[in-house]
C-alpha cells in the first residue's frame, strides 16, 4: 500500500529524461538512477513487486521519498548519476571502488618536447591519455621501460625550439639532468636534439599503448638494416637492444586474436555484495593489457552472476565513463537492459561505431572464459590479501587492549604530530585508523594560529591541536535516541506541543524530529523546506526537567547532520542565542525573500523579550570525524608531548586513553606510568603504532610542502597595487598558481578584480 505522498509524487513525474533518488525516512539517499523517461522508470519499481528480486524489494520497502532532477538527454543524465552516486554513495548503487586510486598515462601535447607522466586526473587539454590503470606500480614500471626504450624526457623543464636551438625558459633542475648520462634521455634542454627528433620517439610509445607493437617492430627492422648498411653499427645496435626488449615483452601475451582485432573482454564473479571485475584490452590482436576492478554490488551472492545485469551494465557505464580509449568492440558474459542506450552513448562518445556483443562459440568465448579464470583468480587473491590483513589487525588490536590496558580494543585511533620548517609555516595533522586500517576520509590537517612565524615549540603546537579538536567531542546525552516523527507519533508530538505553549499550529508531521529517553518522548524539534533550498528550525522544544542534559543541542547536531540543505535560519529570544551559536549559528539581519513573513508572526507571538534572526551553514560546522570519540588517542613524542595533551583532556572533561610514541627507542609513554614501555620489535601492537605514527608524520609534511608553496605564490603578488591578502586568496583559489595568472585571459582577471586591478597584475607580469 502506498503512502499518499509517494502516490502524489509519482503522479507528478513529468515524461522527461532525468536522475531519481529514493530516499528513506532519516533522508538517507537510498539509490540513485537515470532513465529516458522518468515517469515510467520510477513508477516501475511500484508494479509487480512480487516479480523483483529481494534486493530491489528491500529497496522498495524502504523508500519514504522521491526526488528527481530533469535534463535535456539521457547522456547529461548518465554524467549526472554518476556524480550523484559519488556523492551520496547510496546503499543499493553499484560502484566501482578506490576509483580514487586509478592513473593515466599522459602524453602532453602544447610542448615543443613532450612530457610522458603519471597522473591521476584527466584535464581538458590538448593531451592525449591513457587509462584507467588500477596498478600505479605497474604503470611506473612500463614507463620506466619506454624511456630506456624511446628516450623521453621526464622533468618538468619548460622549453622551446627556435629552429636552432633549445631555449630552457623555466629552469626547474639543473640540466642535463642523470637521466641523459645513464642514457635514459636524448636531453633536448641542450639543443642535442630537435622537435622532429625528439617526436618519433613519443609516437613510438604512444604506438606501444595503442598496441600498435607490429608496427613499432617493422620500423625498427628498417632502421637497423639501414644503419647497417651505412655502418652505423653502434645505432643498430642499440636498435636491435630495444627490438629484444619489445619482443621480449610480446612474449608475456595471454590471448592472442589472429583476425588482429582491437577488443576489451570483459567478465566478473560476485560473492557476498561484490563483484570482482577482470577486464582484458586486445589491440592488434595482441593482449596490451589486464585490469581488475572491485565493485559494491549490495544484494548480489555467489551464482547470481547470469541474473546480474545491473552489476555488469553499472560497470560498464561508470567504466567508459573514464576511459580514454576505447575499441571497435566490447564482449560481455550477458546481456544488458540498456544495450541499445550504451552502443549509441559510447559510439557518440568515441566519434565511431562500438558494437557490445555476447559470443557463443569460436576464439571470443574462450577469451571470455579466460576473462572468468582471471576475476575468479583477482577474487582469490583479494580474499587472501584480506584476510591476512584482518588477522593481523585483530591481533594489533588485542595486543593494544591488553599492553595498555584498556577496557576494550581500541576500535578507532587517532595519531598527532606537527611539521614546519624552521618555525616558518607549522602545521599539524591528525590521522585516523579504524579497526587497525587507515581511515583516510576522517583525516583532518591544521594550520596552527598561536604560533607565531620563526617560532618553534612543539608543546604550544599540540596545545592549539588537541584543544580545537577534543572540543568538538559531543559530551552529551549517550542514551539521547532520536527518530524522524510520522502519523504514529502525532499525539506525540501534540503531548509536547501543549507543554510549549507559545507554539503555533501543528507543522506536517514528517517535519519533526523526536528525542527519547528510556522511551520517553522528551523533546522535539521541526525543520520546515522553505522554497527548497533552505530549512526553516521552529518548535525546538525539551522538556524542562531534561534540559541540563545536553538534549536540545542534540536534536540540533542530528538535523543538521541528516538534512541536506544549503542554510538552515531559526528565530530566537535573546536570552537563548549563546545555546545556538554554541551550535554554529550566527545573527544575522538579512534573510531569503518571503521569509520577512514568517519572521515577523514569530516576533508577534513572543512574549519573553526581544527576538533574534540567526543562521546557519551545515557546511561549517558538520564534520562527523570530529563529533566520534576516539577509543585510542596517540601523540608523536614524548613525556613533554604527552603531559601537554593530558592537560587538555582534563581541562575538557573528557577521559580518553592517551599515549606517546618516541621515535629514538619507539618507548611508550601512558599518563600515570612511572616508567615508559618498550614492545618486542616483532610486536604486532608495536607495527600498528609505526603506521600510525608514520602516516601522521608523512601527511603532516605533505601539508607543510602545500602551504609553504602557497606561502612562496603569495609573495610574488605583494608588488601589484590594489591586490590584497583577500583578493591574493581569491586569485590563486580561483587561477591555483601565479604561473596560471601570468598567462590568465584579461577578462577572466577582470571578472574577480575589477578592470583597474586586471590592467595593474598584466602589466607587471609584461614588465
Amino acid at each position: 500500500m502506498l503512502s499518499k505522498k509517494i502516490e502524489s509524487l509519482l503522479a507528478s513525474l513529468p515524461s522527461k529524461p532525468g536522475v531519481y533518488k529514493f530516499k528513506d525516512e532519516e533522508g538517507r539517499v537510498l539509490y540513485v538512477g537515470k532513465a529516458k523517461f522518468l515517469n515510467k522508470r520510477v513508477r516501475s519499481y511500484f508494479r509487480n513487486s512480487k516479480e523483483f528480486p529481494i534486493r530491489t524489494k528491500k529497496l522498495v520497502e524502504n523508500i519514504a521519498d522521491i526526488e528527481w532532477i530533469e535534463v535535456e538527454s539521457e547522456w547529461e543524465a548518465l554524467v549526472l548519476e554518476s556524480n550523484l552516486i559519488k556523492e551520496f554513495r547510496p546503499k543499493y548503487n553499484v560502484l566501482l571502488k578506490d576509483d580514487k586510486n586509478f592513473v593515466y598515462i599522459k602524453i602532453t601535447k602544447d610542448e615543443d618536447y613532450p612530457r610522458v607522466k603519471i597522473v591521476r586526473k584527466v584535464e581538458k587539454d590538448k593531451a592525449r591519455y591513457f587509462g584507467p590503470k588500477t596498478s600505479a606500480h605497474q604503470v611506473e614500471k612500463t614507463l620506466t621501460l619506454l624511456q630506456k626504450l624511446f628516450l623521453f624526457r621526464s622533468c618538468d623543464l619548460e622549453m622551446k625550439w627556435t629552429g636552432r636551438n633549445t631555449i630552457v625558459t623555466k629552469k626547474t633542475i639543473a640540466y642535463p639532468c642523470l637521466d641523459f648520462h645513464i642514457k635514459r634521455c636524448n636531453a633536448p634542454c641542450t639543443s642535442n636534439v630537435s622537435p622532429e627528433e625528439y617526436m618519433e620517439g613519443i609516437k613510438q610509445v604512444e604506438n606501444f599503448l595503442d598496441g600498435k607493437t607490429a608496427e613499432i617492430e617493422e620500423k625498427m627492422k628498417i632502421k637497423m638494416a639501414e644503419c647497417v648498411k651505412n655502418k652505423n653499427f653502434e645505432k643498430a645496435a642499440i636498435l636491435r637492444d630495444r627490438l629484444s626488449a619489445i619482443l621480449n615483452m610480446q612474449k608475456k601475451q595471454l590471448v592472442s586474436s589472429p583476425a588482429g582485432e582491437n577488443l576489451d573482454v570483459i567478465n566478473f564473479v560476485l560473492e557476498r555484495g561484490k563483484a570482482y571485475f577482470n577486464l582484458f584490452e586486445v589491440r592488434d590482436g595482441k593482449l596490451t593489457n589486464q585490469e581488475n576492478f572491485l565493485v559494491d554490488a549490495p544484494g548480489f551472492e555467489s551464482g547470481d552472476e547470469r541474473n546480474a545485469q545491473i552489476v555488469l551494465e553499472s560497470f560498464l557505464f561508470q567504466y567508459y565513463l573514464k576511459a580514454m580509449n576505447p575499441p571497435e568492440e566490447v564482449i560481455v558474459p550477458l546481456g544488458l537492459d540498456e544495450k541499445e542506450f550504451f552502443i549509441d552513448w559510447l559510439s557518440e562518445e568515441c566519434g565511431r561505431k562500438i558494437t557490445v556483443s555476447i559470443p557463443q562459440k569460436g576464439n571470443k568465448i574462450k577469451q571470455l572464459e579466460l576473462s572468468k579464470k582471471n576475476a575468479i583468480s583477482f577474487f582469490k587473491q583479494q580474499q587472501a590479501r584480506f584476510y591476512k590483513n584482518e588477522e593481523r589487525d585483530r591481533d594489533a588490536l588485542r595486543e593494544l587492549k591488553d599492553v595498555l590496558s584498556l577496557k576494550s580494543e581500541p576500535k578507532r585511533i587517532e595519531c598527532y604530530d606537527i611539521s614546519h620548517l624552521g618555525g616558518t609555516d607549522t602545521v599539524s595533522s591528525m590521522v585516523v585508523f579504524e579497526d587497525g586500517k587507515p581511515k583516510s576520509a576522517d583525516y583532518r590537517k591544521f594550520r596552527l594560529k598561536s604560533i607565531e612565524d620563526g617560532e618553534i615549540d612543539d608543546y604550544k603546537s599540540m596545545k592549539e591541536t588537541l584543544e580545537r579538536r577534543l572540543k568538538k567531542i559531543s559530551i552529551g546525552p549517550k542514551n539521547v535516541q532520536i527518530r524522524r516523527a510520522n502519523e504514529k507519533n502525532r499525539q506525540k508530538v501534540e503531548e509536547l506541543q501543549i507543554n510549549n505553549y507559545e507554539l503555533e499550529k501543528l507543522e506536517d508531521i514528517e517535519n519533526y524530529y523526536l528525542a527519547y529517553m528510556n522511551k520517553k518522548p522528551v523533546g522535539m524539534v521541526a525543520a520546515v523546506p522553505f522554497k527548497g533550498e533552505v530549512h526553516l528550525i521552529k518548535s525546538l522544544f525539551v522538556l524542562p526537567e531534561f534540559r541540563e542534559n545536553g538534549v536540545g543541542s542534540k536534536l540540533i547536531k542530528y538535523i543538521v547532520n541528516k538534512i541536506k540543505t544549503k542554510r538552515f535560519y531559526l528565530g530566537c529570544y535573546e536570552d537563548n542565542v549563546d545555546f545556538y551559536e554554541k551550535s554554529g549559528f550566527e545573527i544575522i539581519k538579512t534573510y531569503p525573500k518571503g521569509m520577512a513573513d514568517e519572521f515577523e508572526r514569530y516576533k508577534s507571538v513572543c512574549t519573553k523579550g526581544e527576538s533574534v534572526v540567526l543562521a546557519l551553514d551545515p557546511k561549517k560546522v558538520i564534520d562527523s570525524s570530529f563529533e566520534t570519540k576516539p577509543n585510542l588517542i596517540v601523540i608523536d613524542g614524548g613525556k613533554g608531548q604527552l603531559s601537554v595533551a593530558k592537560k587538555i583532556m582534563d581541562e575538557l572533561g573528557l577521559n580518553i586513553p592517551m599515549i606517546s610514541l618516541a621515535k629514538r627507542e619507539e618507548e611508550i609513554f601512558i599518563p600515570g606510568a612511572k616508567k615508559s614501555k618498550i614492545l618486542p620489535k616483532n610486536s604486532e601492537s608495536l607495527k600498528l603504532l609505526q603506521r600510525i605514527r608514520d602516516e601522521a608524520h608523512r601527511f603532516a609534511i605533505s601539508y607543510q610542502k602545500n602551504t609553504r608553496k602557497k606561502h612562496l605564490t603569495f609573495s610574488e603578488l605583494d608588488n601589484i597595487e590594489g591586490v590584497g591578502e583577500k583578493l591574493k586568496m581569491k586569485l590563486l583559489k580561483k587561477f591555483r598558481s601565479v604561473e596560471v595568472i601570468k598567462t590568465a585571459k584579461k577578462s577572466d582577471l577582470h571578472e574577480l578584480t575589477g578592470e583597474k586591478i586586471a590592467n595593474n597584475i598584466i602589466s607587471h607580469f609584461n614588465k
